[in-house]
């Protein structure tokens, strides 16, 4: 069974629809814009055992992805930060239109760079390239609202059919590529065993948003 397979979480109201962009910090020296899913971010949901609002399967708040990011970004630069929960873009990705009227506020933060780290909740039995292709720079072009963000993408963290288009995309483009999907197939990298819904016990744990944060600090620092 692909790694992809036992996320059982479901893409669908992960937040509610005014809660999909959250802005954190007041600084002015960088401005970093954070796309993407359930990793990333995921509202409290207890009917599959998940009680808070910050990076699926993180123990606390500070142990994600982004929060370990801008803690370090933080010791360097004086930054804000804006947090873009872009799932329902991932399952609307054919026809994306109607969920990008849910992200002019993050457009409209103006950040200097922007990391998109998503991917897995696009539809991989039904994969449409073509469309993923067109759609993909897309979706990064309107967040881009200046045209001059640095842009971080990275392919899934667990294996998808888009992470190869995702990686020619960034070298067409000039973007800087992160890989993730050796760390999904490593159990110590999840959270297994800590939660009971085995969606959720197949998000990264700890470990593995301490690695996301390390590789995406990788193109950063």
């Amino acid at each position: 069974m692909a790694q992809i397979d036992k996320n059982t979480v479901s893409a669908e109201n992960q937040l509610k629809e005014n809660e999909y962009i959250k802005f954190y910090g007041s600084g002015t020296e960088k401005k970093i814009l954070f796309v993407g899913n359930s990793i990333t971010r995921h509202g409290v949901k207890e009917e599959i055992g998940w009680y808070w609002d910050f990076g699926m399967a993180a123990s606390c708040e500070d142990k994600d992805y982004v929060h370990l990011v801008m803690s370090e970004m933080n010791k360097k630069y004086n930054a804000s930060y804006c947090v873009c929960q872009a799932g329902q873009w991932e399952i609307n990705y054919t026809q994306p239109e109607e969920a990008l009227d849910f992200f002019t506020d993050a457009r409209d933060f103006c950040a200097d760079t922007i990391i998109v780290r998503l991917i897995e909740n696009v539809d991989h039995t039904h994969y449409n390239d073509e469309i993923f292709r067109k759609n993909y720079p897309e979706l990064i072009k309107f967040l881009n609202k200046s045209g001059k963000a640095k842009i971080i993408v990275t392919d899934g963290f667990w294996r998808h059919p888009a992470d190869s288009t995702i990686k020619e995309i960034a070298q067409i483009k000039g973007y800087d590529f992160v890989t993730l999907g050796d760390l999904g197939e490593l159990d110590e990298m999840k959270a297994i065993g800590l939660f009971a819904h085995d969606g959720v016990a197949q998000h990264p744990g700890d470990l593995g948003m301490e690695n996301i944060a390390k590789r995406i600090l990788g193109k950063l620092l």
